[in-house]
């Protein structure tokens, strides 16, 4: 190394090693040329941040994948001084336009962005029960028409209830039940008590005349960020798409062992928005929750329906194409433009979902 070559290269260590250290939560003292990222308490969301702070601090644009093929601070740093500067490099747009898909992931759970999704989604709930275009669509997309939303067909539902394993006298709880229709077939094909949560009133209102003629279902309007049950009441917790609008992930675990029974096993399925790393870099063990399975549970099991994931998006678009003027003719226009507008955007990107399931030991 030249001289110029040593000082530009300690320079960047000495501007990302304190990053380095805060997103591990570690002195700075103990973080060395040779401290390896992900070995150490790194995740998805954490290296998403350091190549975020990065792009700030020193004006160069690194992928998150760099970070998995280069985990050492020291060789982190050497492909950092190696990059394009930040201006030169233009990340894809979320689907407003108004910001990065980056940008759009760290700001999910803001105030102002949770309480315009969830009039969205209000309205949405309020609409799609009526609507016999919706329920078409829900029967060519997902095999029945229970009025869902989320990406989990009936195979994806079965393969978790055989890995989690309830039967009667369990008690289950379904976190974003909607209306209440996933509930009761869990209900049915298990045996098991089901209590569903969701934050909107007009899903819950539908939930409870279902609740009315089985006394297994009960449903109760609630948010995921505060879960009001005595210690000990769950010995199942099933969350199918809804564990992004969890501001804590790990508030939101502690909190699931302490509504659960001793062997709470827990059910999630999830897809992971992050655009930029590619699928010989990608790895679930990667993810914040990966790590705080494996730290608070125990470990987990995970079950990769990626390629699920990518030709469900790609249907949606099509059966809507399809339905796009029965929808039309009822006058929910809205309602189809809310379904449309999120399947085109999502069947453009390669997804990664997986299944985990974990007991509480």
């Amino acid at each position: 190394m030249t001289a110029s070559t040593t000082d530009e290269y300690q320079h960047a260590v000495d501007t990302i090693t304190p990053i380095w250290a805060e997103l591990l939560n570690t002195e700075i003292g103990l973080v060395t040329e040779s401290t390896d990222f992900f070995a150490t308490g790194g995740h998805s969301l954490t290296a998403m941040l350091l190549v975020t702070r990065v792009a700030r601090e020193l004006g160069k644009s690194v992928p998150l994948f760099a970070l998995v093929e280069h985990p050492t601070l020291s060789a982190f740093v050497t492909y950092v001084l190696e990059a394009d500067e930040a201006s030169t490099v233009v990340e894809a747009k979320a689907p407003d336009g108004s910001m990065t898909q980056t940008e759009r992931l760290l700001r999910y759970n803001e105030p102002d962005r949770q309480d315009t999704r969830n009039k969205r989604f209000e309205r949405y709930y309020a609409t799609a029960v009526s609507s016999a275009a919706h329920a078409e669509f829900c029967r060519q997309v997902y095999g029945r028409n229970l009025g869902q939303h989320g990406m989990a067909d009936f195979a994806q539902i079965d393969r978790m209830l055989a890995l989690l394993g309830p039967k009667d006298g369990d008690t289950i709880l379904d976190l974003g039940c909607g209306y209440g229709l996933i509930s009761q077939y869990v209900a049915e094909k298990t045996g098991a008590n089901v209590v569903g949560v969701d934050l909107s009133a007009s899903a819950i209102a539908y939930a409870d005349r279902l609740a009315e003629s089985d006394s297994r279902l009960r449903f109760h309007v609630m948010d995921v960020r505060d879960l009001r049950f005595p210690p000990g009441t769950f010995t199942h917790i099933m969350s199918i798409d809804t564990i992004y609008y969890a501001p804590s992930l790990k508030s939101l675990l502690r909190r699931f062992q302490e509504i659960g029974t001793d062997g709470l096993r827990l059910g999630i399925v999830r897809t992971f928005p992050i655009r930029s790393f590619t699928a010989d870099t990608w790895s679930p063990d990667l993810t914040e929750l990966a790590t705080l399975l494996t730290e608070m549970f125990g470990g987990y099991e995970a079950v990769d329906l990626s390629r699920d994931e990518n030709e469900h998006w790609q249907k949606k678009v099509t059966v809507l194409e399809s339905l796009r003027e029965r929808f039309l003719e009822e006058g929910n226009e809205e309602l189809f433009n809310f379904r449309y507008s999120e399947a085109a955007y999502e069947s453009g990107i390669e997804q990664f979902r997986y299944m985990f399931v974990s007991r509480h030991s």
